[in-house]
């Protein structure tokens, strides 16, 4: 006879208090992302090259703040207030990937922030989808459904610039330090939130696999554009060409440095020009 399966989590009550408040940092480190990240894409909806990407910008970030809202709603559970957390924080209380502090300066930095972020977050929700803690099932899978437009415009970016020895040129600079950012982004591979949720059962995978499952999906693309940031097995498999470097990792705010968002992101992401309005 098999082994019964383990009891779901259905409230955050639920769950193991060792691990309670792990749960609640990844869900508020995606949200965070996803909020700034939909910030970025809007921030191109003019700027982009052309004008079916600049409505995909657009699309993206509608995406990414409504996923967002999901996240931080889900945060209610564990004791927060999904207002504040939108809307009253300050810089250094964002679980954000560095990447994020600042816009990009390029529609190439906003193309590796498309093709390598963007799937890192849809890798480490991806994990969560067949989460014990039950809450997730059904948002997470609507999460993903729309996430499949993001990775198919990010690699179709790829492509395209990786066409001539300048666009190369020009994804290589801004790629290679967020390749980077992106590998970190999944944690230490021992002793993080995300070895201890992956023992747990809300996580079906720990930092080393889940840096694996990414650069399996986005490593073929990378290739393809001309980038020597991923290289191909002999067993067909890819792997990242690049040695994490955890020097200036932070484990607590999961990113590298000391930094924090600027103080017009800040000032965006939290809408502050339009709090007068704010309606629950």
């Amino acid at each position: 006879m098999s082994a019964p399966e383990a009891a779901g989590y259905r409230t955050a009550d639920d769950v193991p208090e060792e691990v309670r408040d792990d749960l609640a940092a990844l869900l508020l480190s995606l949200a965070d992302n996803k909020r700034l990240l939909g910030m970025r894409y809007s921030e191109w909806l003019l700027g982009a090259p052309t004008l079916e990407a600049g409505i995909a910008c657009s699309a993206m970030a509608q995406d990414e703040w409504g996923h967002s809202r999901i996240l931080y709603a889900m945060l209610k559970d564990f004791g927060e207030d999904p207002g504040r957390l939108e809307h009253e924080r300050e810089a250094a209380e964002y679980l954000n990937c560095e990447l994020l502090d600042d816009p990009p300066q390029t529609w190439t930095g906003l193309v590796a922030l498309n093709a390598l972020l963007d799937t890192a977050l849809s890798v480490q929700i991806e994990s969560l989808k067949d989460s014990r803690f039950e809450p997730l099932h059904y948002k997470v899978r609507k999460v993903l459904e729309e996430e499949r437009f993001h990775f198919e415009h990010g690699r179709g970016w790829l492509a395209r610039m990786g066409q001539t020895p300048a666009g190369t040129t020009a994804l290589d600079e801004a790629m290679s330090p967020a390749w980077q950012s992106c590998q970190r982004w999944f944690g230490a591979p021992e002793g993080g939130l995300i070895t201890r949720l992956h023992a747990a059962g809300v996580s079906d995978a720990g930092p080393d696999e889940l840096r694996a499952r990414w650069v399996q999906r986005i490593g073929p693309a990378v290739a393809g554009a001309g980038l020597e940031l991923a290289e191909q097995g002999e067993d067909g498999a890819w792997g990242s060409a690049v040695e994490v470097d955890w020097s200036d990792w932070d484990s607590a705010r999961r990113r590298s440095g000391a930094g924090v968002l600027n103080a017009e992101t800040l000032a965006g992401v939290r809408g502050d020009k339009n709090r007068t309005m704010l309606m629950d």
